[in-house]
């Protein structure tokens, strides 16, 4: 990150329970995995003649009737050992593809926040497609994991977290080239501040596990304002998580070492593009966040915050609510505010600076660990 390089990193592929993520350090942008629009089915007809749908990729039509059915694990299936058992058949068609309308959504095996080593930091931070994605693949690799499947091939159907990985970093890496000298932080919250919202209704771990949402390439290009982050941003951040000099040493490479100013609500003026606050149910709660943004966007020009979809039982406050800039590159700051208490075990909403072009949306996650 000091170099000038953005470190991608998979959220893992050990969802869908809470505390699975494992990429959780701050300078990193960690990328969950999202469906797409397009499945591949493929009917499977038994000899009773009930039809089974399921999702596979099957490019070949029957030539026969009837195929014998056997089970592929590696234990005997419950029953198919039993005296009453027959000979089941099967018809497997070749698969058809349908268009997914509820997508995007998360994938069950992507891994899920919250942070379990700092709780007031937010991942995974975004998500990207990482679903039925076709993919180059290495010809002196089997396409499939099944004993004696000798077919090669240079493309292959792959799911996982890492597809989505690919996509941010290409994102990023598309993004650096219209703004070549910007920060990694800055790529960072570029990608975050323009990521399309996700539906909650079919994500139930919201933000964790979705992050800041879907990630938009084109709309990144231009976010207006942008939440950047330094070495030394990093370092106090550390200090405040009580870091040892020995332990700060190994991270950073140098001999740095805390200043005794550096205090365990650091977390909370670390300048992400993200807020999250752990509290304990009914229990009244009163924290500030500290943010400067940079201008990026028009040279002259005048943002305010709007807050969506905040729970009742918390009071919010932006300060300044209204940010005017007069040229490029300023960085002015601004608080936000959670006072109250929360009754369930995640509430979320958003923080956005609008200028009427620009829309630079923040997820703000307060949660019950």
């Amino acid at each position: 990150m000091r170099s000038g390089i953005l470190t991608s990193k998979s959220a893992g592929n050990s969802g869908p329970n809470s505390y699975t993520m494992k990429t959780v350090a701050p300078w990193y942008i960690s990328g969950a995995a999202t469906t797409v629009d397009r499945k591949f089915y493929t009917n499977l007809q038994l000899g009773n003649g009930q039809i089974i749908h399921g999702i596979s990729v099957n490019t070949f039509s029957p030539t026969q009737n009837d195929y014998p059915l056997i089970y592929g694990g590696d234990v005997p299936a419950p029953g198919f050992n039993s005296s009453t058992s027959c000979d089941p058949t099967t018809i497997i068609s070749k698969n058809y593809e349908e268009i997914d309308l509820e997508t995007p959504y998360i994938a069950p095996f992507s891994s899920r926040g919250p942070n379990k080593v700092t709780s007031d930091i937010l991942k995974p931070d975004i998500a990207a497609p990482g679903v039925d994605l076709l993919a180059s693949w290495s010809p002196l690799s089997p396409i499939s994991g099944v004993k004696g499947d000798l077919r090669l091939s240079i493309f292959n159907v792959v799911s996982g977290t890492s597809m989505a990985c690919a996509h941010v970093t290409a994102a990023a890496v598309y993004l650096k080239s219209f703004h070549p000298g910007w920060s990694p932080a800055a790529l960072k919250s570029a990608l975050m501040t323009t990521a399309t919202p996700l539906n909650p209704a079919l994500n139930e771990d919201a933000e964790f596990a979705y992050g800041a949402g879907q990630i938009n390439p084109w709309k990144a290009v231009y976010p207006g304002l942008v939440y950047d982050v330094g070495p030394n941003d990093y370092i106090n951040f550390l200090c405040g998580q009580g870091y040892s000099a020995a332990l700060l040493r190994i991270i950073t490479g140098d001999n740095n070492t805390c200043t005794s100013s550096a205090n365990a609500r650091s977390v909370f003026n670390l300048n992400l593009p993200s807020f999250a606050l752990s509290t304990v149910k009914s229990q009244d709660k009163d924290v500030t966040f500290g943010r400067t943004v940079t201008n990026v966007g028009l040279a002259r020009s005048t943002y305010r915050a709007i807050v969506s979809n905040y729970s009742s039982s918390l009071n919010i406050e932006v300060v300044p609510d209204v940010l005017t800039f007069t040229s490029l590159g300023q960085r002015p700051s601004f608080t936000l505010r959670i006072q109250g208490t929360i009754n369930a075990d995640l509430v979320s909403f958003s923080l956005t600076w609008d200028d009427g072009t620009h829309q630079a949306r923040s997820p703000v996650v307060v949660y019950a660990p």
